[in-house]
C-alpha cells in the first residue's frame, strides 16, 4: 500500500490546481502527493464541459468566496496564460438590455445594470455604462438599448488550461493515477485510507475535489450525508452558417435579475476563433446525462434573437454540454463555494459546489486551501509562504 502525505480527489481543474499550489510551497519537508482520478483524463467532466470565461466576480455576492476568487483567479490565469502560452481570447464582456425588454417594459431589467454598476465598484473592477452607439461601434451587429462592459475578462482554453496544470504538477513530483474510482474510505490511526477499484492509498490529509461527486466521497469519509449535489445541465450551440461566424465578437450576456440562478444564454467565442451560444440550464437526475431530451435550438434563438435579428435555428448546431455540481441554499438560490474542514485529524478538507466560476477561481482557490491554518499546522511550513511559481497571499 503506498503512502502519502496528501490525496487529492478528483483531477478537474481545482484538483490540479491545488496540488501544484501545495507542490510549490516551501514546506519543511517534500511532500509526497497523488492525485486520483476516475476518469481517463485530467478535465472530463465541469472543468472540460464550459465556457472557458473567467469571470470577473461582478455577477456574485460582494465578500462571497465566489465573488473574491473569481476576481483573484481570473487575474493569475491571464498571468499563467501568457506565462505559459495557453490558447487566450482578451474578448472583454458585454453585460446588454435589448430594446423589445424596454417595449415590454421590463423596466427592472435596467435595474440590474445598476447593482451591477454598485458590485463592480465595491469590489473595484472596471467597468464602463455604453450607450446603443457605443455599443454598435464595439459589436455592429448587436442591438441594445444600453449596457455595461467589462474589457479585462477573457476567455481560456479551459482544457489546455487544466492540462498544463498537471504538467507543472507532475513536474514539480506529484503522482497523477487515472482510472481509478474512489469506493471506500476509511481512518486508519491518523491516516485515511482511501480504496479505489484497483489499489489502496494512506494519506495524512485528504482534499476531497471531486466537483460532480464530492458530496458521494465526502459521505464515504464522512459515514453520513452532509452535502448533496443538484446536478444542473448547461448545452451549448455552435454558429456553423460560414457568413454569421463574425456576427459578434465578443462576449454578449444578458442582464438578468438578481434571483436569476445563472448568468444567461450569451454570444461566447472562444480562442480558436469559434462561436458558440449557451448555456441554458437544465436540471437532471444522472451526473453523466449530458444529452438526453437535449433542448432544441429554437430556445435559443428566442433568448438572443432580441440582440442579433438575423440569427435562425439553422445557423446553429448542437456542440456539446457541461453539467454543473450545484449547492441550493435554504433561500432557494444556489450556494456560495463550500470550502470545508469536516476533520482535523486526520485532515479532511471538503470542497463542495465549486461550479461557474469555479474556473476563473481556481488558482485562488488553491491558494485559499493551502493557507487555510490547519494545512499550515499540519505541514509545518516554516520559511514563510513564497511558493516557487510566484502565485501571491492575498
Amino acid at each position: 500500500m503506498n503512502t502519502y502525505d496528501v490525496c487529492i480527489i478528483g483531477a478537474g481543474v481545482v484538483g490540479c490546481a491545488i496540488a501544484r499550489e501545495l507542490m510549490g510551497r516551501h514546506w519543511d519537508k517534500p511532500l509526497r502527493i497523488i492525485v486520483v482520478e476516475q476518469h481517463d483524463r485530467v478535465a472530463a467532466e465541469t472543468s472540460g464541459r464550459n465556457s472557458g470565461v473567467l469571470h470577473s466576480g461582478i455577477h456574485e455576492q460582494p465578500g462571497s468566496l465566489k465573488g473574491r476568487l473569481a476576481r483573484e483567479g481570473s487575474e493569475l490565469a491571464v498571468a499563467y496564460a501568457v506565462e505559459q502560452g495557453i490558447p487566450l481570447l482578451r474578448t472583454g464582456m458585454v453585460i446588454a438590455i435589448s430594446w423589445e425588454d424596454i417595449r415590454r417594459g421590463l423596466w427592472r431589467e435596467a435595474s440590474v445594470l445598476r447593482r451591477l454598476l454598485i458590485n463592480a465598484r465595491k469590489t473595484r473592477i472596471r467597468i464602463s455604462f455604453v450607450t446603443p452607439s457605443g455599443l454598435r461601434a464595439l459589436e455592429p451587429n448587436l442591438r441594445s438599448c444600453c449596457g455595461i462592459v467589462l474589457p479585462d475578462v477573457s476567455v481560456i482554453d479551459s482544457l489546455a488550461f487544466v492540462e498544463s496544470l498537471r504538467t507543472d504538477s507532475e513536474a514539480s513530483g506529484v503522482e497523477f493515477v487515472f482510472n481509478n474510482r474512489v469506493v471506500g474510505i476509511d481512518e486508519d490511526a491518523a491516516d485515511y485510507i482511501v480504496t479505489t477499484d484497483r489499489q489502496k492509498v494512506h494519506a495524512a490529509c485528504l482534499i476531497n475535489a471531486a466537483g460532480l461527486y464530492s458530496d458521494d466521497i465526502a459521505a464515504l469519509a464522512l459515514r453520513h450525508k452532509k452535502y448533496t449535489i443538484r446536478p444542473v445541465r448547461g448545452e451549448y450551440y455552435e454558429l456553423v452558417d460560414s457568413e454569421k461566424k463574425g456576427l459578434i465578437g465578443r462576449l454578449v450576456y444578458p442582464a438578468l435579475p438578481a434571483h436569476a440562478t445563472g448568468k444567461g444564454i450569451h454570444f461566447s467565442p472562444r480562442p480558436n476563433g469559434r462561436l458558440f451560444v449557451g448555456p441554458n440550464e437544465v436540471v437532471v437526475q444522472d451526473k453523466a446525462d449530458y444529452t438526453s431530451r437535449k433542448t432544441p435550438p429554437g430556445m435559443f434563438v428566442e433568448a438572443l434573437q432580441k440582440f442579433v435579428p438575423t440569427l435562425k435555428e439553422s445557423d446553429l448546431e448542437w456542440a456539446y454540454s457541461g453539467i454543473r455540481p450545484c449547492i441550493m441554499a435554504g433561500n432557494g438560490r444556489k450556494s456560495d463555494f463550500i470550502v470545508a474542514i469536516d476533520s482535523e485529524s486526520p485532515l479532511l478538507i471538503n470542497l463542495i459546489g465549486i461550479e461557474s466560476p469555479g474556473l476563473s477561481a481556481a488558482l485562488a482557490l488553491a491558494r485559499h486551501v493551502v493557507e487555510m491554518p490547519s494545512v499550515q499546522a499540519r505541514f509545518n511550513q516554516s520559511r514563510g509562504s513564497s511558493p516557487s511559481h510566484g502565485s501571491r497571499i492575498g
